[in-house]
C-alpha cells in the first residue's frame, strides 16, 4: 500500500500503521516462502478471474452451481498453500476474555445494567439476567468511542484507501472488514479486549464445505448463498492482489478475510457519524444479544454520543436477554447471520417470476407492470393467512391477459386494481390454478419431503445440517399454505359462479 500522502507514519490511537506493523512484526512468525507465495499468487489470480466474470455471469442454476465448484476448488487450494503460515494473531478462548471485555468497557464509560455475559452452550456467548428487568427499562449503554465503525476507519492506517481504493469507496463493509482484520493484529489496538471476545468462527455459508451447500438444493436461498461465495472469494483474490507489496499480505488470508466479513456481516448495525449519516458500526456488548420475535428496543442519543438498548419485554433473572433484530425472512438471517428462527413471523419466501421472451405479448406485459409501478420480477410468498401481496397478485393477473385484455387495463382510469388483493376479478381463478401449479413444483424441486426434514431435525446433531434443515422446513410451510390458501379462493370463486 505505501504511506499516505504525506508521506509520515499513520497512527491512531489505539490503531496500527502499516509501516509499524511492518516493523513490530516482522519475523515474529514464519511467513509463506517464496516459491510458495509464487504458487500461492498463480491460484489467487485464477480465483480473481473466475470470479468477475460480471459480462457473462451463470443464469441456471445448473451452472451457478459448476461455477461455485471451481471457485470453491481454487479456494480450497488457496486454504491449503495458506495453512500454517498465516501471521494471524490467533484469539484466546473467548470465556477467559470476558472479565478484560468487561473492565474495558466500563473503563471507557460504558453503563451495563443487570446483565452479563454468559455461556450459553451451541448458542455461545450471549447477555443473561441477573435481576428482573421490566419492560422499557434501560439496560445497555455503549458510548463511541468503544464502537469500531467506518469512521473509525477513515482515521486509521488505512484511511488514505478508504478515500483512494474504489471498492472501499463503495463498500462500507468491507471497509470495516479490512479496518477489523488490521485491527485484530494490530500490538496496541483500542479494540483487542472487544476483538478477544468475538467468535472464532461462524454459521455463515462462507464456512459451508460444497456438500453442506448442497443441503440448500431446491431452495431460492441458494443462489444467494453461492453468489455470496463468490463475491467474498472476489474480495479476498481483490486485496491479496492489493495489499502484494506491503506486510498485509501475510494477514489477509482466506480464512482470517472471511472471519472478518463473517462478523461485519453478523453483527454490524447503522449509527449515526460525525456528520449525521448513518454509518456501519460494530457495538461492543450489545452485538452479544441474541434474537427473539419482538419489537425494536435499541436507540441512539445524540447528546451523549451512545447507542442504547432498552428490555423489549419483562425478563425475570437467569433468563437470556434477546434483542429484535428488526423486520428480517430467515433467508437474509441465513446469508447473513448464520441462523434460522423457526418462530419468524416476518418470514417469506423469495419467488422468481418472468414474462417468456417467446411470449408474443411480452413488451405488452411488461409496459403494463411498468405503469404499475412493477419493474423488478423478484417476489415474496409470506407465512401469513395471505401470503400472496399486490405486487404478487398484479404481477399473476397480468400474466393471465390476452392483447385485448391487456390493451383495456392500459388505458383503464383505476389500472391500480390489479394490485387489490381483497377485491377478486375475472382473472383470479386462473391466478390461483397458476400459483397452486407453481408451489407443487417448487416443493418437488427439494431433494428431501417435509417428514424427511423433520425426522433428520429430530435426529442430527451438526449446527450447519440442522439449520439448513430448518430453512427448508420453514419454505415449504409457506408453499404448502400458499397452496391452502389458493385452493380455498379457488373453491370460493367456483362456488359463486
Amino acid at each position: 500500500m505505501g504511506k499516505n500522502k504525506t508521506q509520515k507514519k499513520v497512527k491512531q490511537k489505539g490503531g496500527m500503521s502499516i509501516n509499524g506493523l511492518d516493523a513490530e512484526l516482522s519475523g515474529l512468525f514464519k511467513t509463506l516462502p517464496p516459491i510458495k507465495r509464487a504458487e500461492l499468487t498463480k491460484v489467487v489470480e485464477k480465483l480473481f478471474k473466475v470470479s468477475s466474470n460480471f459480462a457473462s455471469e451463470p443464469t441456471t442454476p445448473a451452472k451457478q452451481w459448476e461455477e461455485f465448484k471451481e471457485i470453491a476448488s481454487l479456494v480450497e487450494k488457496v486454504q491449503e498453500i495458506e495453512s500454517g503460515y498465516s501471521m494471524c494473531r490467533q484469539l484466546p478462548d473467548r470465556r477467559n476474555a470476558i472479565k478484560p471485555f468487561q473492565a474495558w468497557l466500563t473503563d471507557l464509560g460504558a453503563v451495563i445494567k443487570k446483565v452479563e455475559v454468559s455461556d450459553f452452550g451451541e448458542q455461545g456467548l450471549g447477555l443473561r439476567v441477573s435481576e428482573e428487568v421490566s419492560e422499557g427499562e434501560e439496560v445497555i449503554r455503549i458510548p463511541q468511542k468503544a464502537m469500531m465503525s467506518v469512521e473509525t476507519a477513515r482515521h486509521s492506517s488505512i484511511g488514505f484507501l478508504v478515500e483512494r481504493d474504489p471498492l472501499l469507496k463503495t463498500m462500507p463493509n468491507v471497509v470495516l472488514s479490512i479496518h477489523l482484520l488490521v485491527e485484530k493484529n494490530s500490538p496496541a489496538s483500542l479494540w483487542e479486549p472487544y476483538i478477544n471476545i468475538l467468535p472464532h468462527s461462524y454459521n455463515t455459508v462462507l464456512y459451508f464445505t460444497p456438500s453442506q451447500l448442497e443441503g440448500l438444493k431446491g431452495s431460492p436461498v441458494l443462489e444467494d448463498a453461492l453468489k455470496q461465495y463468490k463475491f467474498v472469494a472476489r474480495q479476498y483474490a481483490y486485496f491479496y492482489r492489493l495489499f502484494s507489496n506491503n506486510m498485509l499480505k501475510d494477514y489477509v488470508t482466506f480464512d482470517e478475510y472471511r472471519w472478518a466479513v463473517s462478523t461485519v456481516m453478523t453483527r454490524q448495525n447503522l449509527l449515526p457519524g460525525s456528520d449525521g449519516k448513518e454509518i456501519n458500526t460494530l457495538i461492543p456488548f450489545w452485538d452479544m444479544a441474541n434474537h427473539d420475535q419482538g419489537k425494536v428496543s435499541t436507540d441512539y442519543d445524540p447528546s451523549t454520543s451512545t447507542s442504547v438498548c432498552y428490555a423489549q419485554r419483562n425478563f425475570s433473572a437467569g433468563e437470556q436477554l434477546t434483542i429484535f433484530y428488526g423486520v428480517r425472512a430467515n433467508c437474509d438471517l441465513f446469508i447473513h447471520n448464520g441462523f434460522v428462527f423457526p418462530d419468524n413471523q416476518e418470514d417469506c419466501l423469495t419467488l422468481r417470476l418472468g414474462i417468456a421472451k417467446t411470449d408474443p405479448l411480452s413488451s405488452a406485459r411488461l409496459d403494463l407492470l411498468d405503469k404499475l409501478g412493477i419493474t423488478s420480477q423478484k417476489f415474496y410468498l409470506s407465512r401469513t393467512a395471505q401470503p400472496l401481496d399486490g405486487r404478487l397478485m398484479a404481477f399473476l393477473r397480468v400474466l393471465q391477459l390476452d392483447a385485448a385484455q391487456i390493451k383495456e387495463w392500459q388505458e383503464a382510469e383505476s389500472p391500480h386494481q390489479l394490485l387489490e388483493v381483497d377485491e377478486r376479478l375475472p382473472m383470479d381463478g386462473k391466478v390461483m390454478q397458476y400459483m397452486i401449479t407453481r408451489a407443487a413444483l417448487l416443493l418437488r424441486a427439494y431433494p428431501t419431503t417435509l417428514e424427511q426434514d423433520q425426522d433428520t431435525l429430530k435426529e442430527t446433531k451438526d449446527q450447519i445440517e440442522r439449520m439448513t434443515c430448518q430453512l427448508r422446513l420453514c419454505e415449504k410451510r409457506i408453499l404448502v399454505n400458499c397452496v391452502a390458501y389458493c385452493e380455498n379462493v379457488l373453491q370460493s370463486i367456483q362456488t359463486k359462479q
